[in-house]
């Protein structure tokens, strides 16, 4: 005789009570219901411990079907449920809730069936739809892979990813604190949810507490002999500085890749920060001793290929010939393509254009690479935008007297064609017809009206306060 049940379980955040739809008993169809021994259709139609004979409780097979995240093996060590165990329909319950409570379902299923030979469960799951990274900022002790590894063995259904709700990211920081006291670091997990700019979960973030993370020295495996001292002369600036992974982000982007675009390594890419704990010992600097750990830090670099200039192409432009606008570029063909001087050039050749009134021009440039020759062509696509005029000038925080030779030492009237560079130029003429015994401050304002086409012009003058 075989027997089987099926129940369902429908995953609630942690913390909320799940709700359980009542099992229906699922008679095998090789028996009649008229046939069938009255003792058996009494343990059918039993609940708890009386749905599964005590003969038959040994659990000796678990199934899993309807998930694309993870694996068979994963949720079934998630469950919490070992092959041999001796179960019954409440223990299959607690393990199903145990996988709705993790947050990685959007719903979760069992059935069992049991005979002479054991039990055998197949839980029916479908998975979450919004999942998240997440992000270790500071544990410096362990590498990504050791951290990934310890997580994934400890919590089988951890990938890097966490679910939006549920209990599986405080099981991760309950992880990581056991790791912490394994090692005895004295620190204490703590994480925060963090939103991207439109408001929605980005990421979850996990932070050691506790304990202050300084850097000793950066290091750069992978650099060339030409620009090493240039990224050590960088990296000096992070010294004795705390260490967090997101000051590694803005330093890449600001200090290091410009270093390699200079030279047409315009592919070079950086690695993630690699800390290495050299130093732990206390600091008394507050009224709490809190500890202290040194690191050395290892920012792997791949400068790839040296491209060199091979051309331009100029398009869009109408009011400003390509002959003016190509003076203003000064990397020439067959030099290394510096795309950190032609950032400088273009944003001259956009001055050029709001000079003339063009103030929304833009300046769009487009790589073609030829890794063969190692050579990069430049598509410099203009849009030029609207001609601009001048709009209102306001004056605020000066008296009539101040307002009137200021408004007067203004060259560009009002429907005159708009230059974006004279600003530069007033401001310090202007200053000399302040009072002389006020130290002023200044803050200007350009507002452009697309609709009719003008920029007014307000400046904010005010008083500095006495030291």
């Amino acid at each position: 005789m075989h027997i089987a049940r099926q129940t369902r379980i429908l995953p609630v955040a942690a913390g909320c009570r799940a709700r359980i739809v009542l099992p229906c008993i699922l008679l095998s169809f090789l028996f009649l219901m008229g046939t069938l021994e009255p003792g058996l259709a009494q343990q059918a139609g039993g609940m708890g411990t009386q749905s599964i004979p005590v003969a038959d409780r040994k659990l000796v097979a678990i199934k899993v079907a309807g998930s694309k995240r993870f694996t068979q093996e994963e949720v079934a060590a998630a469950s919490g449920l070992p092959l041999s165990a001796t179960v019954t329909d409440e223990v299959f319950r607690k393990a199903a809730r145990q996988l709705g409570e993790t947050g990685a379902f959007a719903d979760v299923a069992y059935t069992f069936s049991y005979s002479s030979s054991g039990t055998k469960l197949t839980f029916q799951v479908s998975d979450s739809e919004k999942f998240v990274p997440a992000h270790f900022a500071d544990f410096v002790w362990f590498t990504d892979q050791e951290l990934l590894q310890r997580l994934h063995e400890r919590l089988p259904l951890f990938h890097g990813e966490l679910p939006t709700s549920g209990r599986l990211p405080d099981q991760v920081s309950d992880v990581l604190q056991a790791m912490l006291v394994e090692n005895g670091i004295p620190g204490h997990v703590e994480y925060l949810r963090s939103n991207a700019p439109g408001g929605h979960l980005d990421a979850i973030d996990y932070t050691v507490a506790n304990i202050i993370i300084r850097i000793r020295n950066v290091d750069f495996p992978g650099a060339g002999a030409g620009e090493l001292p240039q990224l050590q002369a960088a990296g000096a600036k992070l010294s004795s500085r705390d260490y967090y992974r997101a000051l590694f982000t803005s330093f890449v982007d600001r200090e290091v890749l410009p270093v390699f675009r200079e030279q047409g390594y315009l592919k070079a890419s950086c690695g993630m920060p690699q800390p290495k704990v050299v130093k732990e010992a206390a600091s008394d600097a507050s009224d709490e001793r809190e500890a202290v750990t040194m690191v050395d830090v290892a920012l792997p670099v791949t400068p790839g290929i040296q491209y060199k200039l091979a051309g331009w192409n100029w398009s869009g432009n109408k009011e400003i010939s390509t002959e003016n606008l190509q003076a203003l570029l000064h990397l020439k063909i067959g030099q290394p393509a510096n795309t950190v001087q032609l950032e400088n050039d273009l944003r001259a050749v956009q001055q050029l254009y709001g000079s003339r009134g063009y103030v929304t021009a833009t300046i769009k440039a487009g790589a073609e690479f030829d890794d063969t020759s190692n050579k990069v062509v430049y598509q410099l696509a203009v849009t030029e935008g609207s001609l601009y005029h001048m709009g209102e000038l306001e004056f605020r925080g000066l008296d009539n007297g101040l307002t009137a030779k200021l408004r007067s030492a203004w060259k560009i009237r009002p429907g005159d064609v708009y230059d974006a560079t004279y600003l530069q130029e007033y401001l310090p003429q202007a200053r000399k017809l302040l009072t002389a015994t006020v130290d002023w401050e200044v803050s200007s304002h350009t507002t452009a009206n697309a609709r009719d086409k003008t920029v007014d012009v307000d400046l904010q003058y005010s008083a500095k306060a006495p030291r």
